[in-house]
Parts: C-alpha cells; sequence; structure tokens
C-alpha cells in the first residue's frame, strides 16, 4: 500500500467513524435524555442488586439443615443470573455510548 493509499484509507476511516458517532448521538441522545452522575449510579445500584440476588441465592446452595433457607433450583438461579448480565450489559452498552460521545454530557456550570 502505497502512502498516498494509506493516508486515503485512514481518512475514509475516519470520515466513517465521525458519521457512526453522529447517527449514533442523533438516535440516543432523545432517548438518554439529560444525563447526569445521579442516573448513571442509580444504574450502577439496580445491577449491584441484581448481582447481589444472584450471589445471595448462591450462597444458599452452601447451606443445609431441615429449618434452613429454601435451597434455589437450577432455573431459580438461571433466572437470577440472566437478570443480572443482562443488566449488566445494558449498563455496559449504556457506559459505551457514554464513553463514546453518543449521548450528551451535562453541561459545567
Amino acid at each position: 500500500m502505497t502512502d498516498s493509499d494509506l493516508k486515503e484509507h485512514r481518512q475514509f476511516i475516519m470520515n466513517a467513524e465521525q458519521s457512526i458517532r453522529m447517527a449514533n448521538k442523533e438516535v440516543m441522545n432523545p432517548i438518554v435524555g439529560q444525563l447526569s452522575e445521579d442516573k448513571v449510579v442509580y444504574i450502577a445500584v439496580e445491577v449491584a442488586k441484581r448481582r447481589a440476588a444472584y450471589i445471595e441465592a448462591t450462597l444458599k446452595l452452601g447451606q443445609h439443615g431441615v429449618q434452613g433457607p429454601h435451597q434455589p433450583t437450577g432455573s431459580e438461579l438461571r433466572e437470577l443470573r440472566l437478570e443480572y448480565e443482562e443488566s449488566r450489559n445494558g449498563f455496559d452498552a449504556f457506559m459505551t455510548a457514554i464513553e463514546r460521545g453518543y449521548v450528551d454530557l451535562p453541561s459545567k456550570k
């Protein structure tokens, strides 16, 4: 590849990335609305609650006894895991959108 070809290639990639960023921003910004640190933290806490519920159920597997707590079934664990993983994946996608500039950051006062 010649220097000219390489430069043209890089310019194409840069233009495509800019167009993709603008398209994502156009679509996502209205959905996210006014972004705030509180909004991000609230979502993180909700993900943490789902993670905790999954871990709590998993820990019950190690407990036993006639009067002991309910042993979770495989389907109960699966449901909790899926809720946690999907919420975590959603949060990751949200953070990626912020990092890539797809949503407007709060204005500094």
